[in-house]
């Protein structure tokens, strides 16, 4: 028995911790279009302008949860899950504004 070789049922599979050459393809299994997108392109990065938004509201989101039932669950339980709800709105919008480049580009083509 050789555990350094797949079973016989897919003969072209390579051996077991063997590194493929620098430069040789690789295959990609299933529909998976790499990092490079389906159309073989990286798509725009975000502005740095962006990328701080994001970070403020995602910073903003954990802050009010901290603060909700570290300090507010303390005096009123109804505010602490208020506040909750509130922070849980706001990471579809930290997203969005994230994504604000690539979408504009988008609409270009």
């Amino acid at each position: 028995m050789n555990i350094n070789r797949p079973a016989a049922a897919y003969p072209y599979a390579a051996p077991a911790f063997e590194q493929t050459p620098a430069g040789h393809p690789t295959l990609v299994m299933g529909n998976d279009p790499g990092p490079d997108g389906p159309d073989g392109q990286a798509g725009p990065q975000p502005t740095r302008a962006d990328k701080r938004w994001y970070f403020v509201l995602m910073a903003t989101c954990i802050g009010l949860f901290v603060l909700s039932w570290a300090v507010i669950d303390r005096y009123s339980g109804l505010a602490a899950v208020i506040v909750s709800a509130v922070a849980l709105a706001i990471p579809p919008f930290a997203v969005i504004v994230a994504n604000v480049a690539s979408a504009t580009d988008r609409r270009r083509r």
